[in-house]
């Protein structure tokens, strides 16, 4: 009984020192003081800038959302017409180039409004963001569940095999080792 108390303190002081989701705070630290470092008129800028662009993406999010579905309307007829699909399609890239655009000018306009270490310190921010999305994205393609749990379907199997389409694996994905060609 004494054992298992002293087993669940240690658990539990070991993720109070992680802090939240296992994060590690001591790199969370120059994140989280630059951002307390803004002046009071940068916050409020910062604000301002970001309220514009999300009312601007609403705008155009459902623009996307309208011309995804005639998209697929044109595609799911008896006998598509390629130029028409073609033509939506040119629409919605249309849309997503103006939003990438769009947030790009709104980093150069927060980025104006810092001093050199809070831009080093921005910057830096947005490139973990964008490395820790590139890498959810790469791993839902290659068969990686919600959980980060490999799938069995159309993607990777435990040993890093690729599975043809929903095939079931042998032995917890392990396929015939012994099986020689």
């Amino acid at each position: 009984m004494a054992i298992m108390a002293v087993s669940a303190v240690a658990q539990n002081r070991s993720v109070q020192d992680r802090g939240f989701m296992g994060a590690n705070p001591a790199k969370l630290a120059p994140v989280l003081m630059a951002k307390q470092q803004f002046t009071v008129e940068q916050q409020e800028a910062i604000h301002a800038l970001k309220l514009e662009l999300k009312k601007e993406f609403l705008q155009l999010n459902n623009q996307l959302a309208e011309k995804k579905t005639q998209l697929k309307s044109l595609q799911q007829v008896e006998k598509p017409n390629l130029k028409a699909i073609n033509s939506k399609i040119d629409e919605i890239t249309d849309l997503q180039n103006k939003k990438m655009k769009m947030t790009a000018q709104n980093q150069i306009k927060i980025r104006e409004l810092l001093t050199a270490e809070q831009r080093l310190a921005y910057d830096l921010r947005m490139n973990s963001s964008r490395k820790a999305h590139k890498m959810g994205s790469m791993n839902n393609r290659a068969g990686m569940n919600q959980r980060g749990a490999m799938s069995n379907r159309a993607g990777m199997n435990q040993r890093g095999n690729i599975n043809q389409g929903g095939a079931m694996p042998t032995r917890a994905g392990m396929g015939n080792q012994n099986k020689v060609d």
